[in-house]
């Protein structure tokens, strides 16, 4: 038998306006003392009483639940997903909080894309705020979102709706640190192999390689347009590095680089700018240690500290990455075979097939 707020109310001794107001969580707005608040948490714990979450936020209350909307297809589920330590990173997060999860997958139209505001209603409004992840997203949906003043985080920096608050990855300090250790090593000359797509996490990184390489002989290519002979090509023209946007596109290049009879860190060295894949060739590749389950955690406090007005409703937050290195970082100079690499201008020079 369902547990009701008159039961409460009966077995703590009050009214039942009393037991409305704590499970709101406006008891102390209403003047009920401490006492008589533990006294009717005490009998809902005794009788089982689950507050109804809908009906808390139809009445402006706080429900205690943290929603979590994406705009991919499917909720992130393979470890090797991009999204798949974020989502550990908020759970965990939420537990520590004693918060509960709302995960929205009602959202999804029949086209497989989502939605937050379905027939004109805001889906997310069941939760007292929202995480909000992808790597496509929609601007509009997210500006009427925060003028709406409803509470949510962006996982990852998004500059188009600068009113919403986001926790995200520095990748602009991590590339130039690994592009440093790169010319530590002596190479100057370096391509870049990048996916065929503008998702956020993608050109943030494509930003920071270019930031990082000014003044360096550059050979940029999409995965699309790679090639046997754009490989052969860059040791032909010197390149002696090379950086992988993410794990799909290191598994391509280091599958192109095999057939052209190349090896790493042998014939040339190698990074990419993301965890490789487990179980792919490219497992011991030196690459970006991104924090993301700090990213998710990060993400849902910050949303408590917005809902209790801690913190701003555009809070922006940032955190590190760090370089791993393995094996394929190799000095230039352990290669007295290579071709002559061509010399560096003060400008540098970018190649784009």
């Amino acid at each position: 038998m369902r547990v009701r707020q008159r039961d409460i109310a009966h077995a703590a001794g009050v009214s039942q306006a009393t037991v409305s107001l704590v499970v709101s969580g406006r008891a102390s707005e209403g003047g009920v003392s401490a006492r008589t608040q533990e006294r009717v948490r005490s009998a809902m714990g005794d009788l089982g009483y689950v507050p109804d979450p809908v009906a808390q936020s139809l009445r402006g209350g706080r429900s205690g639940l943290i929603g979590v909307f994406t705009y991919e297809p499917v909720f992130p589920a393979t470890p090797d997903d991009y999204f798949h330590e974020f989502l550990v990173g908020i759970e965990v997060a939420a537990a520590e909080l004693g918060r509960d999860l709302v995960l929205f997958s009602s959202t999804q139209r029949a086209d497989g894309s989502r939605t937050i505001y379905d027939r004109g209603a805001n889906r997310l409004q069941v939760a007292d705020g929202s995480v909000v992840l992808g790597q496509q997203r929609d601007e509009q949906e997210l500006t009427r979102l925060a003028e709406d003043g409803y509470p949510f985080v962006s996982l990852g920096g998004y500059d188009p709706v600068p009113e919403a608050a986001w926790v995200a990855v520095d990748y602009e300090g991590a590339v130039r640190a690994i592009v440093e250790d790169l010319h530590g090593a002596g190479h100057r000359c370096l391509a870049y192999v990048r996916g065929d797509d503008a998702r956020l996490p993608s050109v943030a990184r494509r930003e920071a390689f270019d930031a990082a390489t000014v003044g360096d002989e550059t050979h940029r290519v999409p995965l699309s347009q790679l090639t046997r002979d754009v490989v052969e090509q860059w040791i032909r023209d010197g390149v002696s590095a090379v950086v992988a946007e993410n794990p799909t596109v290191a598994e391509s290049l280091a599958s192109t680089t095999a057939r052209a009879g190349l090896r790493f860190p042998d014939d040339l060295s190698a990074v990419c700018l993301e965890r490789p894949l487990r179980s792919g060739r490219t497992a011991g590749w030196s690459h970006l240690v991104i924090p993301k389950q700090e990213v998710g955690s990060r993400s849902v406090k910050v949303l408590a500290a917005i809902l209790d007005r801690d913190l701003p409703a555009d809070h922006h937050g940032m955190i590190r990455c760090l370089p791993h290195h393995l094996g394929t970082i190799a000095p230039v100079e352990d290669r007295p075979d290579r071709p002559a690499r061509p010399a560096r201008t003060d400008s540098g020079r970018q190649r784009t097939p």
